[in-house]
């Protein structure tokens, strides 16, 4: 997903799988929740234990990117 970036789903798990950032998710209940993720650690999907909400879609949009390391120029000092 993109950044700014919505969609939705039924299976958190499977939309999210593989990505990295962090989402805001709302249920169907409406519940606002933040999900973390990195490309190498994952779930494999979120249901609601009550099978009357399971028939209603995830809303999930991507709030940030994941941070990036930068790389810093070593400085090597002349001897002699």
């Amino acid at each position: 997903m993109l950044l700014g970036e919505s969609i939705y789903t039924y299976d958190i798990g499977l939309a999210l799988r593989g990505s990295s950032g962090k989402f805001h998710v709302t249920t169907p209940k409406g519940e606002e929740l933040v999900v973390t993720c990195t490309p190498t650690q994952g779930f494999t999907n979120i249901e609601w234990a009550n099978p009357e909400y399971n028939n209603k879609p995830f809303l999930i949009t991507k709030v940030t990117e994941p941070a990036q390391i930068a790389e810093v120029p070593t400085m090597t000092r002349k001897t002699g």
